[in-house]
């Protein structure tokens, strides 16, 4: 297990994250919805969205550094080489470790492998 959240393992521009948007598939859980889009490469990258509405900002960095700890304690054996974006729901300030970990396993198990080929997401809207 890395010791920390790397660069790499981030995503970081608005380009990135409107790639993902745009070709990716969507996910909805009880804390948060997931979007995730193949990248290409050979590791999984993160990025997330933590609007106002779950908290203030003690809340909201408390949540990010949760779902970031969830994400660098995923074994290799269940990265799939795909950029995800997390949009946090208010309800996820309340949650555990425990419980944000079993509902991101529980959303990448439902990820179809087919759709999240290059290119091959949902058509963005013209």
């Amino acid at each position: 297990m890395p010791a920390r959240f790397r660069p790499r393992q981030r995503l970081r521009t608005r380009a990135e994250f409107d790639r993902v948007f745009r070709r990716g598939v969507r996910l909805d859980g009880r804390w948060f919805a997931l979007i995730a889009a193949s990248n290409g490469g050979e590791e999984d990258r993160l990025g997330l969205a933590v609007s106002r509405k779950v908290g203030g900002a003690v809340v909201r960095n408390l949540a990010r550094r949760l779902l970031r700890e969830v994400f660098r304690r995923l074994p290799r054996g269940e990265r799939l080489a795909v950029d995800i974006v997390v949009l946090a729901k208010p309800e996820l300030a309340n949650r555990g470790l425990a419980e944000i970990d079993s509902e991101l396993r529980a959303r990448l198990r439902r990820l179809p492998r087919a759709p999240l080929a290059p290119g091959a997401g949902a058509a963005a809207p013209r």
